[in-house]
């Protein structure tokens, strides 16, 4: 069964979760109320998105490729570290593909309530055959095809 909000056991993994949630409402700007101002994101293998202009711009090119719900699987957490198992569900936007469910092991340091910095361990490949997308380092994305 995914993990709500509730599951949390601490603030930061509740925040986390309550993060997780909002990538399938789209709502670009409460998930950047997320984010410390000088936070740093990054999909493995990509290069990281430092501050939040970078963390919006490549948010917004994913949204604009595929939607993204998310089911955690498991969260435990260290001090101000909070890991997550989860699995990403992909559908582009334009409905030629099948839903790709994607595993993702995510990392995130939090400060004062806020994710300070986030690494998600992926497979990038998955998502690129599933969603016959070329996913670029930049963030752009283009068909496959």
């Amino acid at each position: 069964m995914p993990l709500t909000p509730d599951d949390g056991r601490t603030d930061d993994e509740r925040a986390v979760l309550r993060f997780c949630d909002l990538w399938a409402r789209q709502d670009v700007e409460a998930m950047l109320d997320c984010f410390t101002p000088d936070a740093h994101y990054i999909d493995m293998p990509l290069p990281p998105r430092r501050g939040l202009d970078e963390i919006r711009d490549y948010i917004q090119g994913i949204f604009t490729a595929f939607t993204c719900e998310i089911e955690t699987l498991h969260i435990a957490s260290s001090g101000n570290i909070v890991f997550t198992e989860r699995v990403d569900y992909l559908t582009r936007t334009d409905g030629e593909k099948p839903t790709v469910p994607l595993p993702v092991t995510g990392v995130m340091e939090m400060k004062d309530g806020k994710i300070w910095r986030w690494r998600d361990y992926l497979d990038l490949g998955t998502a690129e055959q599933g969603l016959g997308l070329v996913i670029r380092s930049s963030g752009e994305m283009s068909d496959a095809r």
